[in-house]
């Protein structure tokens, strides 16, 4: 059995290509990083029981193109 731990996009704008993270900890909670945005701080969205599927496929102008799994 797998579970979604992180989930990354990208997006192409004004000729700047860049990515974006969040990631799920093991108590659901939904973290968002964007290096160029907040440098070194992440920032908690919600759990992820509050997350539609669909709202987990993108974050503001990013698109998903990749997600990561964990063995449970």
């Amino acid at each position: 059995m797998y579970q979604v731990c992180g989930i990354v996009y990208y997006a192409d704008d004004d000729g700047g290509k860049h990515f974006v993270c969040r990631f799920i900890d093991k108590a659901g909670g939904v973290w968002f990083h964007d290096g160029a945005k907040y440098k070194d701080q992440v920032v908690y969205y919600d759990n992820v029981v509050n997350f539609q599927p669909k709202k987990l496929q993108t974050v503001d102008k990013y698109g998903m193109k990749m997600v990561i799994y964990t063995r449970l």
